[in-house]
């Protein structure tokens, strides 16, 4: 989404050719049955083969459930890890903010250099605790982000010890930390990325994975029902109870453990498309919002010289603003994209009395006061807007999974009660002909 793709619903796949062998398998074997042999002969050749197909059917059904089940649950830890991320991105650009403002009012606010140190340990923590469950390409680059942070709050430290002393010169320091912290957000940028990507990806393989039920069970449900014909039309009675009861059994695995799969991946690609990405547009608001709200403090401490800045600034807006009008279409709550917008408004005001006006003074005392009291509205309210799409996104991706162990358990043992019945049912036949 946005700044770093989208996490996507998958397209449900069929059968495919995986089914070819094992139907084009079937149909040799029911011609083989009917071109002739021996009673007892054709007996057996139905026996052996239900029973090896209801085999298949137990290993390669319960593996396909649990290749689902497993899948799911990697989409579901890939997008905690995105998020988990995301939060890492969020808190570091809210601290270079903290700094840009605290160097701003000269004094400091207590408040503020709190906030900022709160701020710093999330991200070292966040980085530790992400780190040790990311794959090792995206730990790397975590790795290099929490090399980079010990440089940035070095150089914020000297920025603020220049600052008391009143030496213009912190202003470079603290310029050289929001390029360090600048570099740090495209390095957690390419994380994400990846993390998108591999939410994407098992959900792709855990929608390929529903196709071993199918592959086996319904070519083996067709050849229980062309057995059951033939026994009933060679036997003249009505039905062998065995394979009838395998053959039900078998109708019941495919459509209950069918739907319990389909809904379940109904489900994620549901979380997916809805609360995740929702989440994942709020973050990326969140991280260009507090990226503006930095910059807005740098076009006053670079007085005179706050041209790049500025233009950061719309950089910043425009990406904030590009994922507030998506969450709006998506979700119909736009009041994210309203407080955001007074925030700008203040912005504006604050840039006529700096670069139209002249007047310095008032240009600070609107940021520190009116457009900071706007700017806090809309942190508040997207960070409890970010808090509901994470616990709805991960609740729900969590429980899509929920009773696929147990379908795959059932599936196995299943199958093999088919196999014992085919056996049993066929078995009933052969010792007529000892």
């Amino acid at each position: 989404m946005g700044e770093g793709g989208a996490v996507a619903a998958t397209q449900r796949s069929g059968t495919g050719p995986v089914a070819q062998p094992i139907t084009t398998a079937a149909g040799h074997f029911l011609r083989s049955l009917a071109r002739g042999g021996s009673t007892p002969s054709r007996l057996r050749l139905l026996m052996v083969v239900t029973a090896v197909l209801a085999v298949l059917f137990a290993v390669l059904g319960a593996f396909g459930v649990g290749r689902r089940d497993a899948s799911l649950s990697a989409a579901t830890d890939a997008a905690q890890q995105l998020i988990d991320v995301q939060n890492v991105q969020v808190s570091l650009v809210r601290a270079d903010a903290l700094a840009s403002e605290n160097y701003l009012r000269g004094t400091e606010d207590p408040a503020k250099r709190t906030q900022y140190v709160q701020e710093l340990q999330l991200v070292s923590t966040g980085l530790v605790a992400v780190g040790n469950r990311v794959l090792a390409a995206d730990a790397a680059l975590l790795a290099d982000v929490s090399a980079s942070l010990g440089e940035y709050s070095g150089l914020v430290e000297q920025a603020r010890a220049n600052n008391r002393q009143g030496y213009p010169v912190g202003a470079a320091y603290l310029r050289n930390a929001n390029a360090v912290a600048a570099d740090m957000v495209v390095t957690l940028r390419e994380v994400q990325v990846s993390l998108r990507k591999q939410v994407n990806d098992n959900l792709d393989r855990a929608d390929k994975a529903g196709v071993w039920l199918h592959v086996v069970g319904w070519p083996l449900l067709l050849v229980v029902v062309a057995g059951s014909a033939w026994m009933t039309a060679r036997f003249r009675r009505v039905v062998n109870v065995p394979v009838a009861a395998g053959g039900l059994l078998l109708l019941v695995l495919l459509v209950f453990g069918g739907i319990s799969q389909g809904s379940s991946m109904s489900d994620a690609e549901a979380a997916t498309s809805g609360p995740l990405q929702s989440a994942d547009l709020v973050a990326q608001a969140r991280s260009a919002a507090f990226d503006a709200h930095s910059q807005e403090f740098f076009t006053l401490i670079n007085r005179g010289n706050a041209q790049s800045n500025e233009v950061n600034w719309d950089t910043a807006r425009a990406d904030a603003d590009t994922a507030l009008q998506r969450l709006c279409g998506r979700t119909n709550e736009c009041e994210l994209g309203e407080l955001f917008s007074t925030y700008a408004q203040r912005y504006e005001e604050m840039r006529a009395l700096d670069n139209d006006e002249g007047d310095w003074d008032a240009a600070v005392a609107l940021s520190l006061g009116d457009a900071n009291t706007a700017f806090d509205a809309f942190a508040v309210s997207s960070q409890s807007a970010a808090d509901d799409y994470t616990d709805r996104a991960v609740s729900a991706l969590g429980s899509s999974s929920d009773g696929l162990s147990t379908l795959r358990v059932v599936v196995f043992i299943g199958g093999l009660g088919i196999a014992v019945l085919a056996l049993l049912g066929y078995g009933q036949r052969l010792r007529e002909y000892r």
